[in-house]
């Protein structure tokens, strides 16, 4: 899809980035070529003496150059790419999912990593997780993405538990990233890349400038324009393909539906800056704004039976949003016939409401007729728009009062509003008038944060000050869910309705029951947000903490800390963390441990978070309605839900570090995590005609033909344990070059350890447990010398597990992964780098046709019925090897 009014649109987003308010803090002296385990780190600690290798916690640091030396734009891929314990999958058909990508940091939710831009905390997306793998789904986190890799001077993951200084969301991790702060002019690059297969066109410009401010101030500005074209690698569906054969002049889609990356355009801006007011005080400032429109395919609808079988021996029929009905009840058409129990009734084609044996044929010159085939003959494919506007801003004063105290006062705002559109789809329930192209409604997050912080080294007679730190903060955070078109949502006279005669009396089935109309409500696919379930809700938190850290002696340090949080809807809560380092042999052995509580609120997003979606399952034509429902709605109680709780963790880690020769640093640590009231989805229930009176009652507006129901819930604990090992060695010889090998390893499983049975599944308890890699490992190696440079990694992901109701399953091997980038700087001005990712262009296993397996795989198509061939939860993507060509320059 083509942009209009980019430029102006562009010019805009300059001007908004480049005038508001934003935030800044002091960034770490990182650069690439910092020794191993020596790179002083701003984040897991308020000291700023404390290195990599002297951290009580495993903290790994990247700087701006690796992020940049990547054939991706995505920042959820840049460091999947370094840290073997972060995941991201790519979703082929995930609705919002596959627009904001949620990522897994040791396995757990991605809300349970704090996200960071310049020590403070970046605001969530507008997205609650519906679409996702059960890691994710129900999660509400932030997005990633929105961060240009051009912006960021060094990323640093802090692989800890850490709620009790930083606050909610931080029970698996927490990641930093530190904008850049230089002065020395202009920079970027350019690159194009595309698949092997000729598809998925990549296109990308990035820039940066850094300017001085007078004598005192300094500004940097990034910018990032990405177009990314979508990539197919599925194959038709089985009854597309059936049908195209038996009818090719009706207009079947040579391709019924595409699986693989969305379609997408983006740009970009971020801004850091900041002024010295003299007397150790400064200003700073620091924000973003960035728009991105990306699309997706959906399930294809299959309009007509087929008449025969495949080779198989398999038969397709049409999937139950073509069926058709007459709008006359009342005899004014020849040749109705009168039904046993005496009801004038007339339905056409197929379409078996009642038992008895019709013979009336529609046409679609008849408008008496809803002949929904008349519209869209060859059947359709709904496509899903998503459009995000993602903007912040942060402006702080910090400085040093005379007597030793450091203090640090800053206000943010964040906002992230995700718009939803669809064509080439319909609302059944208008029947054959139906618009085909809606606006869906939006989600917006906004976020409002005050944070007054503080720091004092005091003298006490140990190795080090004792720095004390303290501090308090004010976070307000809104969730609203906007209405869609009314045709949308529109609840129309084809569905959930008994008919009656002119008359007043009623249209009969051949039992005697009443005939009722029940065709599908709402955009068909992604039926959009009705005044049912449009609304905002909001809530308010204040929290106060204190953090005390210092070195003993010149073997042993030691971190404790505590904070309160009150929030206006969940009350009171305390969390706290210890953490020690004791130097065995100084300057080569440590051995380090912490123990920690953590708390998460659930958001008001993931409380009033509700979705429909129209999906298929393999093996079965017709159409599935889902919905997920805020468990504040009367069907969810009715269904077992209960209102939910705040998450509570409780996590140890116990390590030690190696740093034996100078550029050698090793790092091995266990954690265990486990989560009380952990938030999720259910396992789905699937609705039975019993219920549908209730469901009516209680007023769901689509009680006549949803299938399946979900929400979120509390009624699950976890227990996640594992294993990171983190090696670097960097040295230099006089004739070839300098070398810098990493070798990170992780081992990582999740366990169930309690939960409500009437609630998560056994189905959902398998998909917790086995959907991600229990074992990841990455070795990469950097080769530098004079112009050329080299760099080659390689990424090893262990098996996994997919599962779905049936329960069903499938096992997926392990694989290799290789990447490659090759740079040479042609002068001070320019360098031309050629890079490939997946050079071996892996692809996951297929899906089986084993019995048990996810199959059933068509031989006369290769797919499953869905048209699908890989599973879009592998670890690395589906879409095979990419190459790309880069040129980087600098004024």
């Amino acid at each position: 899809m083509k942009y209009k009014g980019l430029i102006s649109r562009s010019a805009i987003a300059v001007s908004l980035c480049s005038s508001m308010p934003v935030l800044a803090q002091d960034a770490p002296p990182q650069t690439a070529a910092a020794e191993p385990g020596q790179t002083i780190i701003v984040t897991g600690t308020r000291r700023t003496d404390r290195t990599v290798a002297e951290s009580p916690t495993p903290i790994d640091v990247y700087s701006g150059v690796e992020l940049q030396k990547q054939g991706t734009a995505d920042m959820n891929q840049v460091i999947q790419n370094l840290v073997p314990s972060f995941s991201v999958a790519r979703y082929a058909i995930g609705d919002g999912s596959s627009f904001v990508r949620p990522p897994n940091l040791r396995g757990l939710a991605p809300d349970q990593t704090l996200v960071m831009i310049n020590g403070k905390r970046m605001h969530r997306s507008a997205l609650v997780q519906i679409g996702a793998n059960a890691q994710s789904a129900g999660a509400h986190s932030a997005d990633l993405a929105q961060v240009p890799a051009i912006a960021v001077r060094a990323v640093e993951v802090l692989r800890d538990g850490a709620s009790a200084q930083y606050g909610s969301d931080a029970i698996a991790g927490v990641i930093n990233m530190t904008l850049r702060d230089d002065t020395d002019g202009i920079s970027g690059y350019a690159r194009y890349g595309q698949f092997y297969r000729g598809d998925g066109e990549d296109y990308q410009l990035a820039l940066n400038g850094g300017f001085k401010l007078g004598d005192s101030g300094f500004i940097n500005i990034s910018g990032e324009y990405v177009n990314a074209a979508k990539t197919s690698r599925g194959v038709t569906r089985a009854g597309a393909h059936l049908l195209a054969q038996e009818q090719p002049t009706i207009g079947v889609p040579a391709l019924a539906q595409r699986y693989g990356n969305p379609a997408m355009e983006s740009y970009r801006f971020f801004v850091n800056g900041g002024f010295d007011l003299g007397d150790d005080s400064s200003v700073y400032f620091f924000g973003n704004y960035g728009h991105s429109f990306q699309e997706e395919s959906f399930n294809y609808r299959q309009s007509v039976n087929t008449s025969g079988v495949d080779i198989e021996g398999n038969s397709f029929g049409k999937n139950g949003i073509f069926n058709d009905y007459f709008t006359d009840f009342d005899n004014t058409l020849p040749g109705i016939q009168t039904g046993a129990a005496g009801g004038n009734v007339y339905a056409p084609n197929d379409y078996e409401v009642t038992t008895r044996d019709y013979t009336q044929v529609a046409t679609c010159s008849d408008p008496l007729v809803q002949n929904w085939s008349c519209v869209y003959p060859g059947g359709f494919t709904p496509i899903f728009f998503g459009k995000i506007d993602d903007i912040s801003g942060t402006v702080g004063y910090k400085g040093k009062l005379g007597f030793g105290l450091n203090y640090d006062i800053s206000g943010s705002y964040g906002q992230s509003t995700l718009r939803y559109t669809m064509n080439g789809t319909m609302n059944p329930s208008l029947g054959i008038t139906s618009p085909n192209e809606f606006y869906l409604g939006k989600l917006e997050q906004r976020e409002t944060l005050i944070n007054a912080d503080f720091s004092y080294p005091w003298e006490v007679g140990f190795a080090s000050p004792v720095t004390i730190a303290f501090g308090g903060q004010y976070f307000r955070e809104s969730y609203e869910l906007g209405l869609g078109d009314a045709a949308s949502y529109a609840i129309g006279q084809y569905t959930g309705n008994l008919v009656f005669h002119q008359d007043g009396t009623p249209v009969l089935n051949a039992d005697g029951s009443q005939l009722s109309v029940t065709l599908p409500v709402g955009a068909n696919g992604f039926p959009g947000y009705g005044p049912a379930i449009a609304g905002e809700s909001s809530r308010n938190s204040k929290g106060l903490y204190i953090d005390i850290e210092g070195d003993v002696t010149e073997q042993l340090s030691f971190g404790i800390a505590g904070r309160y949080e009150h929030l206006s809807d969940f009350g009171n809560s305390t969390t706290g963390k210890f953490s020690a380092r004791y130097a065995v042999v100084p300057d080569i052995v440590a051995l380090r441990g912490t123990v920690a509580t953590g708390f998460r609120a659930p958001t008001p997003g993931q409380v009033n978070s509700s979705s429909i979606a129209t999906g298929f399952n393999p093996g079965n034509p017709n159409a599935i309605e889902s919905m997920t429902l805020p468990v504040t709605s009367p069907v969810a109680a009715f269904l077992g839900a209960t209102p939910l709780k705040p998450e509570e963790s409780v996590s140890f880690s116990l390590g030690s570090v190696f740093t034996p020769a100078p550029g050698f640093t090793l790092s091995i640590d266990y954690y265990n995590i486990k989560v009380k009231d952990r938030i999720g989805t259910s396992g789905t229930f699937e609705i039975t005609n019993d219920q549908r009176p209730t469901l009516q009652s209680l007023g769901l507006a689509n009680y006549a033909t949803v299938n399946e129901v979900q929400f979120l819930t509390n009624a699950f604990d976890t227990r996640t344990q594992g294993v990171d090992v983190v090696g670097s060695y960097r040295f230099a010889t006089d004739t070839m070059g300098s070398f810098s090998t990493t070798l990170a390893f992780n081992y990582n499983k999740t366990k169930v350890i309690a939960r409500d049975p009437d609630i998560v599944s056994d189905v959902r308890v398998a998909q917790l447990e086995k959907t991600l890699p229990k074992t990841r490992v990455i070795l990469t190696e950097n080769w530098n010398s004079g112009p050329f440079s080299v760099l080659a990694r390689m990424n090893w992901y262990g098996k996994y597990t997919q599962t779905d109701d049936g329960p069903v399953s499938q096992t997926f091997g392990s694989e290799f992964v290789f990447d490659f980038e090759s740079s040479y700087e042609v002068n001070d001005n320019f360098t031309l780098s050629v890079g490939v990712q997946n050079l071996f262009s892996n692809y996951p296993d297929k899906y089986s046709n084993t019995k048990g397996t996810l199959g059933p795989v068509y031989g006369s198509t290769g797919g499953r019925f869905t048209g699908d061939i890989y599973p879009d939860v592998s670890p690395f993507g589906f879409n095979g090897g990419f190459w790309y060509g880069k040129v980087g320059f600098k004024f």
